[in-house]
């Protein structure tokens, strides 16, 4: 599933192309919908692992990639890279279509709908937003004690980006437990954690070129790959030499990598876990 910092990216190579250009032609899964065509697109940007199209006249596309959905942008004319079957939006303007292909959620909200509404309005603050607030941030993990810190930080509703690699990774740089309650850590290492969070989410999401690849082991040296833990299990890490291990949490039963030596088991495990 795609992370806060691939919906940055995704935000920051079509908002050049739509912002500000009168619609010519959109289409929501398969459906055309005329009222949109000739107002102008005024913003685009992401918000968490969500994307939001805001145009002239009070709509707002939002859109969810979850595990199989992509944006493509095309110049007028450029042949397709996917079948128009998988098509779910198509927003055109003159000279470029943007298309998203096989989103589980597409949908179109008024502008007064978003920050009451369940999917978007409810969300914690963004870990890449410029007004990142980390104060509510921290109320909204100490309104979690007993939920583990591994479930905690993917809970969209406290912050909002975290997906299953950085939620591994970031607890592996940070050396905590997963499994453990969030009322175990100290608001100095759950301070950390967030600031840890934001800054190597922000360098991916500003890394140069289509093909980055995400890379959360800023001082690595010669064979070790991009990342810590993350799909690593049985593989010695990096630091200590100890074999990775994963292991799934919560209720959607998400894997989690991790060091058993780099990030000790703090007293007893939640139940949660």
């Amino acid at each position: 599933m795609p992370e806060g910092d691939t919906l940055f990216r995704i935000a920051a190579q079509l908002a050049p192309s739509l912002e500000g250009q009168p619609v010519v032609a959109f289409e929501l899964q398969h459906v055309a919908l005329e009222r949109l065509v000739g107002h102008r697109v005024t913003r685009v940007e992401a918000r968490g692992k969500n994307l939001l199209v805001y145009f002239d006249e009070g709509t707002v596309l939002h859109t969810h990639l979850r595990m199989g959905g992509t944006w493509h942008l095309y110049r007028k004319g450029e042949r397709w890279r996917r079948s128009l079957a998988t098509a779910t939006v198509i927003l055109a303007v003159p000279d470029v279509v943007a298309v998203c292909f096989r989103a589980p959620v597409a949908r179109l909200l008024r502008t007064s709908m978003v920050r009451g509404d369940s999917m978007v309005g409810k969300l914690g603050p963004d870990l890449l937003g410029e007004s990142f607030d980390e104060v509510k941030a921290m109320e909204h993990l100490r309104a979690q004690p007993g939920a583990p810190l591994g479930v905690a930080i993917m809970d969209q509703r406290v912050v909002a980006g975290i997906g299953n690699v950085y939620k591994s990774e970031v607890l592996f740089h940070e050396k905590l437990d997963p499994f453990a309650p969030v009322s175990f850590f100290s608001d100095e290492e759950l301070s950390r954690l967030l600031a840890y969070s934001r800054r190597i989410m922000a360098v991916n999401a500003n890394a140069p070129g289509k093909g980055h690849t995400r890379t959360t082991r800023e001082s690595r040296t010669r064979g070790e790959g991009p990342v810590s833990v993350y799909r690593r299990a049985g593989e010695p890490c990096y630091d200590c030499r100890t074999p990775i291990l994963m292991e799934r949490q919560g209720e959607l039963r998400r894997s989690t990598y991790y060091c058993p030596r780099c990030q000790p088991e703090r007293r007893e495990r939640s139940a949660a876990s």
